[in-house]
């Protein structure tokens, strides 16, 4: 066993909604601790399973998963042949760690950020550099994100907008960092939530044409509601596209993945819908927490980041009134992604309670 990885510590799952209904006594359970959509995937992906032939289980789907690669070439303005699949961004996370880290080289993230970015380092036997937000803002610091840089860095990780923070970089302010990276070095931005976001020049997958060292993650799991269905893919040059070709399972999509997501991604109409309510819970929520004097870092996500104090005291209180959010991440402050508009005003009255 490598010595980097004895002293791991599994995933933490959510516990059933059943269970924890029953602890608490609830009738009802919102679970916003894991930004999922509460809206669910568009209509046209239920029908597009459905019609899916039974006679398909005995044969190995589409390994080039070929109706889904056109359908996101299209919608995202790239060729298909610089997309790579995968089990949602986590398997691509995975790849590309597995793929470029060696034993004592190292990545760069800003802190805090998504967890598994230095867990695959750990498996791959590689350090971990991680660099503050700025405080006040929850920005990233790209200067100090650059001077972190040295011969063994050879990934720098940036989840755009953060995760669990929110904030939201520009564009133009990620060129500029990766205009000044190494070509040796990977930038890797992770899009998980820039379907969120409500600024202009939110992506930098247009800009993988130009730069070798530059790959953008995407996934179906947030704004597309398909979380369970676990679909996700990367954009990126080569030769990094081939070698990861190379070394993904070569059937890693079944069929009802590559069948749902397409017509997910098709139905860009139900997008632009759940974005727009997700948008003006977001406006909302965060109206009241400026309105409350309560800490939050503006956020250009479906989840907030804010500042509770004890978070453990705080996540359980909302917890036995019926709300799941995240209270593990740190011990001040607690990520609570947005529900339903009825579940945001329940939320927001019990966080009042709470906090008094």
């Amino acid at each position: 066993m490598k010595e980097s990885i004895k002293n791991m510590k599994a995933y933490q799952a959510e516990l059933p909604a059943e269970a924890v209904k029953a602890k608490y006594g609830l009738s009802h359970l919102a679970r916003l601790s894991a930004n999922e959509s509460v809206y669910g995937p568009s209509p046209k992906v239920y029908q597009a399973i459905r019609a899916t032939a039974d006679d398909i289980l005995g044969y190995y789907p589409d390994g080039q998963a070929t109706v889904l690669r056109e359908a996101v070439a299209k919608h995202d303005h790239v060729v298909p042949e610089s997309l790579v699949f995968g089990v949602g961004a986590d398997e691509l996370i995975q790849l590309l760690t597995r793929t470029v880290l060696t034993p004592g080289s190292n990545i760069i993230i800003p802190d805090p950020t998504f967890g598994e970015y230095a867990m695959h380092a750990q498996i791959e036997q590689a350090d971990t550099k991680k660099i503050p937000v700025k405080l006040e803002t929850g920005q990233v610091d790209f200067d100090a994100m650059l001077a972190a840089v040295n011969e063994k860095t050879s990934m720098v990780w940036l989840a755009n907008p953060n995760n669990p923070t929110g904030v939201f970089e520009k564009r133009s302010d990620i060129l500029a960092f990766l205009e000044k990276l190494p070509k040796t070095v990977i930038l890797v931005v992770d899009e998980a939530y820039y379907d969120f976001v409500d600024e202009p020049d939110a992506t930098v997958a247009i800009d993988v044409k130009n730069y070798t060292n530059l790959v953008v993650l995407r996934t179906l799991s947030k704004a597309y509601g398909l979380a369970n269905l676990r679909v996700g893919y990367g954009i990126m040059q080569e030769p990094l596209y081939g070698v990861m070709q190379a070394v993904r399972l070569p059937y890693n999509l079944n069929t009802y993945q590559i069948v749902g997501a397409t017509a997910a991604v098709e139905d860009q109409n139900y997008l632009n819908q759940v974005v727009t309510k997700t948008q003006v819970e977001r406006k909302q929520f965060q109206t009241f927490l400026r309105d409350n004097n309560l800490t939050f870092y503006d956020s250009q996500t479906n989840f907030i980041w804010i500042k509770v104090g004890d978070t453990k005291k705080v996540g359980e209180y909302l917890l036995s009134q019926g709300y799941q959010v995240n209270d593990h991440l740190n011990s001040e402050w607690i990520r609570i992604a947005l529900g339903t508009a009825e579940d945001n005003v329940g939320m927001r009255k019990a966080i009042l309670t709470i906090m008094k």
